[in-house]
């Protein structure tokens, strides 16, 4: 029996890029407040969402994708005092964290995929370490820069939209190399290179970047494509982009860039927590 049976037999039986766009398009269907605030707080308790550290209050959502993508009120997740500290980049649970070997990462206990096979091309990482982080549906959508750096490539990488919830990444062999995805590369401010993918998953109509335009799940086929190389500088705790509705980031650092701390799988996250540390050699204070 393949891994993938099991899965659920619908999800493995829908056409789920189709779906998830459709998914997308309800997301954005404009609903009247009086209607949609109890929803919204209905969804809130199912899914943990915290509607108190919001910026803007409930009944001023006019969709689940305006609620779904929402910001957070000015100090919300504070940054580490430690310049050096890798901030965790998104709200979540760890996936998996700890180091890279021989080319390979663990999408879950025992099971390994290809770092190149990630980001869609080479990838010089074969000494570093790597961190998945899990956004669940009730998590604030939003994901941001672990670190000070320069982003130097975007990549979309074309796939299939499997979940991403610990049970599909237990089921799903290659998973996070499978889905489609936004591969973002650069280095770090000392100098070492990262890779950071935005990972899409069923439901999700769409990943977003805030200073690179790009809008997965379009329909379109092909193999990994560079989406821009637009060296710009970036600061920890900048917003990176966002997903509309919950997924995955996989984040590699070379060694000498670095390490992630090892935390065990279903670590709850915060983003802007430490979550490791750059090498200390040029690495300036992040405002904020």
């Amino acid at each position: 029996m393949s891994p993938d049976a099991r899965l659920p037999w619908a999800v493995r039986a829908m056409p789920r890029r189709a779906a998830s766009r459709f998914m997308g398009g309800l997301g954005r269907l404009r609903v009247p407040a009086p209607l949609l605030g109890p929803i919204l707080r209905i969804y809130a308790q199912t899914y943990g969402a915290n509607l108190d550290e919001m910026a803007r209050p409930l009944h001023d959502f006019r969709s689940f994708l305006d609620f779904f993508t929402r910001h957070l009120k000015a100090g919300a997740r504070p940054l580490p005092d430690d310049p050096s500290a890798i901030a965790a980049p998104a709200d979540g649970k760890v996936h998996a964290a700890g180091s890279t070997d021989a080319g390979t990462i663990l999408q879950a206990k025992g099971i390994p995929y290809r770092m190149d096979e990630l980001v869609g091309g080479a990838a010089p990482f074969e000494r570093g370490t790597y961190f998945t982080t899990y956004l669940a549906p009730g998590d604030y959508h939003r994901f941001h820069w672990p670190f000070d750096g320069e982003l130097d490539e975007v990549r979309h990488v074309p796939g299939d939209l499997w979940p991403v919830h610990p049970g599909a990444v237990a089921a799903v062999p290659g998973l996070f190399a499978r889905n489609e995805r936004a591969v973002l590369l650069g280095r770090t401010s000392n100098g070492g290179r990262f890779a950071i993918a935005a990972v899409g998953a069923l439901n999700v109509g769409s990943i977003r970047l805030t200073r690179v335009p790009l809008r997965t799940n379009r329909g379109h086929g092909g193999g990994p494509r560079v989406v821009s190389r637009p060296s710009l500088a970036v600061t920890r705790g900048e917003e990176m982009g966002w997903f509309e509705f919950g997924s995955a980031l996989v984040m590699l650092l070379e060694d000498s860039a670095g390490r992630f701390d090892a935390l065990p799988t279903g670590t709850p996250l915060r983003m802007g927590q430490a979550i490791g540390s750059l090498e200390t050699a040029a690495v300036s204070a992040s405002p904020g």
